[in-house]
């Protein structure tokens, strides 16, 4: 006896568990109803989104069920029911204030939302009325409704030994639709089918499989180029620039040379460590105050040169919106080429930025990483000298030396004591940095002295009065600066992984050095209002400002989709997690147990971060 009330208790809470997943899918479903998305919805998108929607929902509410069977296998049934419909009353709530939360903010539940609706000062956003309290609470009580009656019915099938082939079927359903939804996102975000990639996106905390990597290695062909690709499908959830570009031809249009190194640590440029940056740095523009738009390369490239922040890669890159930066150029009749030391097909840059220039340097041949950053010095120097005079050019050069620490016995000078190499295991807290530090150095050494040949050529062909030079790192490497055992990058947004070096050389203008706050986002308006002609103004197409203006940068945006953070006064780091949570460190990391939101200045820095999305 004792045996068939377990089981029937674990087929109760099996069902309940099957139709509260149901339940919960059919919510999800409902995320598509106020989204711009369904714009660009096509069979396939459809049926991947039906199979994502009911995936999540098992993976949701799955806990619940196996709280309520590990209870009923230890004799307490009774107590097993009540958890299990508490805990499925609070999860379907929670996906129903986040359909919420998501149509005003275009993000999912997070620590942000959390700290400024119970945070002290909601009541300057947040005005309740009681008629939005009473529709809150007839919406919760629906819910409870709903659950009472789902426990009844659970009750009857089971009390009447009804579905008793139920349990295999459903489980394989959803295992099924598990394995479909990620099998298919794989060759669907590979192949830049936007109807699954956008759709992915309206469930919360939901991440589909990619493989990018996989299948090129599997032989798989990637769309030629994005323009290529336009068909009715190809509509999209952002609005960008918010207003069509009034431009006019300038009467003279200069090359423009942007050379990025990888990691580059703003402590590393000093006549000592860098010697021939140094100097171009003290006769040009100088910025000291510069940061990166993340932490990461992916992240940190993309806001170069979209002026925007990454934040938006998940909805441009299935709607191929390429730079305006890019494609203003290839108007004006720019020859444009990258250089990159480490491949631009991963993350896919050749697409994400470059999608429209064709005859792209992707990749570059050589034995390792010193080779590489060699290689791509005598490319564009030797491009420069072999140019066609008739058109202005566009180089983008990408070293990696720092970034990989790859140096022989005989190149690793002229910094001792020096590791041989990054010996990542021996990192702690308590070492002694100097032997890492000085290996970084000797590398940031050696590309200096590449860019250093670049610089030069610039000058012996006599480019300098006509060309722009943009020479800034993607992010810093960090060294343990806060002493709370950082090392490296994409760990941390403070200034030691997002502050790097920036200088320009703009023909016409006196050296000066600016202690002030710009951005990676400052860079593309610049040459769009000062050099290309565009006249709108520069929040129709970017997050930045001129770097000649000194206004404060407040409520800079750092990061992506998933994990980004704001950096507001006194560089305080509002950090939100990938699973959600919300973090606040001060300028040194050190966490901030007693911080006040500032809901109606994050309220307006949120509604900025959106505004390129449809409302």
């Amino acid at each position: 006896m004792e045996k068939k009330t377990r089981k029937d208790g674990l087929k109760r809470a099996f069902l309940f568990y099957a139709l509260s997943a149901m339940t919960a899918a059919v919510m999800f479903a409902c995320f598509m109803q106020s989204s711009s998305v369904k714009e660009v919805m096509d069979l396939e998108g459809w049926v991947f989104f039906a199979a994502s929607c009911l995936s999540h929902a098992s993976q949701i509410m799955l806990p619940s069920f196996l709280v309520s069977a590990l209870l009923v296998w230890c004799r307490l049934s009774r107590t097993a029911n009540i958890v299990q419909a508490v805990l499925t009353a609070l999860t379907l709530i929670l996906i129903d204030l986040d359909s919420q939360v998501y149509s005003i903010y275009r993000f999912h539940i997070n620590g942000f939302v959390l700290s400024m609706v119970f945070g002290e000062g909601a009541s300057q956003i947040f005005t309740f009325d009681t008629q939005l309290y009473v529709k809150e609470t007839l919406r919760l009580l629906g819910v409870f409704g709903a659950l009472t009656c789902l426990c009844a019915y659970v009750a009857r099938i089971v009390y009447r030994r009804r579905g008793k082939a139920y349990a295999l079927p459903v489980a394989l359903s959803f295992v099924g639709c598990t394995l479909f939804a990620h099998l298919w996102h794989i060759y669907a975000s590979f192949k830049q089918h936007q109807s699954v990639t956008k759709s992915a996106m309206l469930l919360p905390y939901y991440f589909p499989t990619t493989a990018n990597g996989l299948m090129f290695d599997l032989g798989m062909v990637p769309p030629e180029s994005y323009q290529n690709m336009a068909d009715s499908r190809q509509s999209s959830d952002v609005s960008y620039p918010l207003n069509p570009l009034d431009t006019v031809t300038p009467q003279s249009l200069p090359n423009i040379v942007v050379i990025a190194v990888d990691s580059w640590n703003r402590r590393a440029l000093t006549n000592e460590c860098m010697p021939n940056v140094y100097k171009y740095a003290t006769e040009n523009q100088w910025f000291t105050n510069h940061l990166s738009s993340s932490n990461g390369t992916r992240s940190s490239i993309f806001g170069l040169f979209f002026g925007l922040s990454c934040y938006y890669w998940e909805s441009f890159e299935p709607s191929h919106i390429q730079p305006l930066l890019i494609d203003r150029l290839l108007q004006l009749g720019y020859h444009c080429q990258a250089y990159p030391s480490a491949t631009l097909l991963e993350p896919p840059f050749a697409k994400v930025v470059f999608g429209n220039v064709k005859g792209l340097n992707v990749s570059t041949p050589g034995d390792n990483t010193f080779d590489r950053d060699l290689k791509i010095t005598e490319m564009v120097v030797a491009d420069m000298k072999k140019r066609d005079k008739s058109k202005p050019f566009f180089s983008f050069v990408f070293y990696d030396l720092p970034h990989s620490f790859e140096l022989s016995k005989e190149q690793n000078v002229p910094f001792k004591p020096a590791w041989d190499y990054a010996d990542y295991t021996r990192l702690n807290n308590d070492l002694d940095p100097t032997p890492f530090w000085n290996l970084y150095r000797n590398c940031c050494y050696q590309d200096d002295k590449m860019i250093g040949r670049v610089l030069k050529a610039i000058d012996d062909e006599g480019l300098a009065d006509n060309t722009i030079v943009v020479i800034t790192g993607d992010h810093s490497q960090e060294f343990n600066e806060n002493h709370r055992n950082y090392w490296g990058h994409n760990s941390n947004f403070s200034i030691h992984q997002t502050g790097v070096p920036l200088v320009c050389h703009f023909p016409g203008q006196s050296a000066a050095r600016h202690n002030y706050r710009t951005t990676h986002y400052d860079v593309v308006p610049t040459l769009m209002h000062d050099y290309l002609g565009v006249r709108n103004p520069v929040d129709d197409y970017s997050m930045g400002k001129l770097l000649n203006d000194s206004t404060p940068r407040l409520w800079h945006i750092v990061g992506s989709n998933l994990n980004y953070a704001f950096i507001i006064g006194g560089d305080t780091i509002l950090e939100k997690k990938a699973e959600g949570a919300l973090e606040v460190y001060d300028a040194r990391m050190k966490p901030v147990t007693d911080f006040r939101m500032p809901v109606k200045e994050f309220d307006q820095a949120v509604k900025e971060l959106n505004r390129f999305f449809k409302k």
